[in-house]
Formats: structure tokens, C-alpha cells, sequence
């Protein structure tokens, strides 16, 4: 089993773009990057490069959990790595919401932040991952209503996410999920499910052709609507027809103009 994925992204209303994504026929990704306009892009695209290079490879452990789990802490390093070289940088970070296949029917979901994975079987859309924010955890402790939290002002308020420290890998969360025939896959920045609803996710995903089609209607969706953030939008088939692993993933967003190691001073935050 493989992925038959598409991912694309756009700035929307915003100057900058500091989302990423990556989509290949084992691994899709979305980052929302955090800390400015420059600090956001570096963070989001240094984690989906790390990512889309180590799904380039052939290992035979490719999509479990230990390797998904090691790529990301090796995309946090290059945080941690970015930030000392570029003191200005220091405050930035990146949400990160990641599903890698082994090939035999299990996925492997890693999540940080409030990126979403979204699963469409039968005609049901169900939200994979829990947004790590303040607003969330007011809604779990049942402090507040899901209708309340979705204007809720401290509602961009992040709780976890990827910023180069050495404890952001054990607040990330791994799970694994068996696949049925037809399952779609959907992943986004909160560009596109903080604007759109769900029900009219559910019918875009469920109209659809393919992939890209599916990702193409559905940032249309959240621009129409409109965005008032970068929107990035990854869709994935369940495919059985065999694809080759060679070669990295599609990149968009920030992560397809940035260099996977940052090794030139860069611009001053605001410039």
C-alpha cells in the first residue's frame, strides 16, 4: 500500500507564506511555522525537508514509528541548530502533523500543534488529532463548548510544538491506524479548517476525483471564504498499484524555495 497524494499551498491574505508540506507515495506532511515572517518559514520548511529527505530513502523500517518519530527529532535539531546561528530566529517554531505508511496497511500519524489529519471512510470524516492549545484543553475540560472555542480569542494560544528544545519529541504524539480500501487522508494548516467547515470538507473530499483535485478544491474553499491565513492542504488514497519510494516528496509551501540546511545568513526579521 501507497499513497496517491498531492499537497498545495498559499499565502492567502498574508504577505509571507510560512506554512510547508510535502506529499509522496509514502509519507505527507503539513508544518505551520511560527515566529514572524521569517522565523515561521525557516522553522516550517527545515522540519517538511528533513522529513521529505528521509522519505526518499529505502529503509525497510520506512513508516514506523521509529523512523518517523527519528526524522522529526532530526528536523528539530535543525531548529535548534538554525537558531544559534541566527540569533533573531530564536523564537521560532512549527507545528507539525505527519502520516507515513510501512506498506502493509498501518499508517503511522505523528502530530505537534493544531495542524489537523482528517480520515474519510464511508462517507464520515473523522478528526485524527487533538489540537494542542489552550482553547482545546479548555473544551476537554469541559471549561468551554467546541462552538465557543472556535472564537475564542486566546484560540491560536499553542501548547506544544517544535522549537528546537530537547523535550519537543516527547510531546509529540505517535499513533498507528489500519487502513481499509477507499480511506482518503486529509492534512491542512489551521488556514484551512479554522475557515471552512467540516461539512463542507466532508463534500469536497467525497466529490472529488483524486488528490489533487481534492487539495486544489478545497484551498480554493478556504480562500473563497475568506482566509485570513497561509492555507495548506495535503490529500492522500489509500493505493494498492505499486510506486516507487525513490525520490523525494512533492514540497510546497515555504519548504519548495528553502534550502534543507541553512548555511547563509539570512534576513533580518521584518525585512
Amino acid at each position: 500500500m501507497t499513497f496517491e497524494s498531492a499537497a498545495v499551498s498559499s499565502a492567502g491574505p498574508r504577505p509571507d507564506n510560512q506554512d510547508s508540506g510535502c506529499a509522496g507515495p509514502r509519507l505527507v506532511a503539513i508544518a505551520d511555522g511560527v515566529g514572524g515572517n521569517v522565523g515561521g518559514a525557516v522553522a516550517s520548511s527545515l522540519v517538511i525537508n528533513r522529513l521529505a529527505r528521509h522519505g526518499s530513502g529505502g529503509a525497510t523500517s520506512a513508516g514506523s514509528a521509529a523512523w518517523l518519530s527519528d526524522a522529526i527529532a532530526m528536523g528539530n535539531r535543525r531548529i535548534r541548530a538554525a537558531c544559534a546561528q541566527t540569533p533573531q530566529l530564536k523564537s521560532m517554531a512549527t507545528t507539525l502533523t505527519a502520516i507515513a505508511t510501512t506498506g502493509n496497511g498501518v499508517l503511522t500519524l505523528a502530530h505537534i500543534g493544531d495542524s489537523r489529519a482528517y480520515l474519510l471512510r464511508g462517507g464520515a470524516l473523522v478528526q485524527l488529532t487533538r489540537d494542542h492549545t489552550w482553547v482545546q484543553a479548555l473544551v476537554h475540560a469541559g471549561s468551554i463548548t467546541p462552538e465557543q472555542a472556535r472564537t475564542h480569542p486566546l484560540r491560536s494560544v499553542l501548547l506544544a510544538v517544535l522549537h528546537g528544545r530537547e523535550d519537543d519529541i516527547a510531546k509529540l504524539e505517535i499513533s498507528t491506524h489500519l487502513t481499509q480500501p477507499g480511506d482518503r487522508l486529509l492534512l491542512c494548516s489551521d488556514g484551512l479548517c479554522g475557515t471552512v467547515p467540516a461539512e463542507r470538507m466532508l463534500g469536497i473530499l467525497a466529490q472529488a476525483p483524486g488528490p489533487a483535485a481534492a487539495a486544489a478544491l478545497l484551498q480554493r474553499a478556504a480562500l473563497d471564504a475568506p482566509a485570513h491565513d497561509n492555507v495548506t492542504v495535503a490529500v492522500a488514497d489509500l493505493s494498492a498499484v505499486a510506486r516507487s519510494p525513490c525520490g523525494p516528496p512533492v514540497r510546497v509551501g515555504a519548504a519548495a524555495s528553502a534550502p534543507a540546511e541553512i548555511t547563509q545568513p539570512l534576513p533580518t526579521v521584518g525585512s
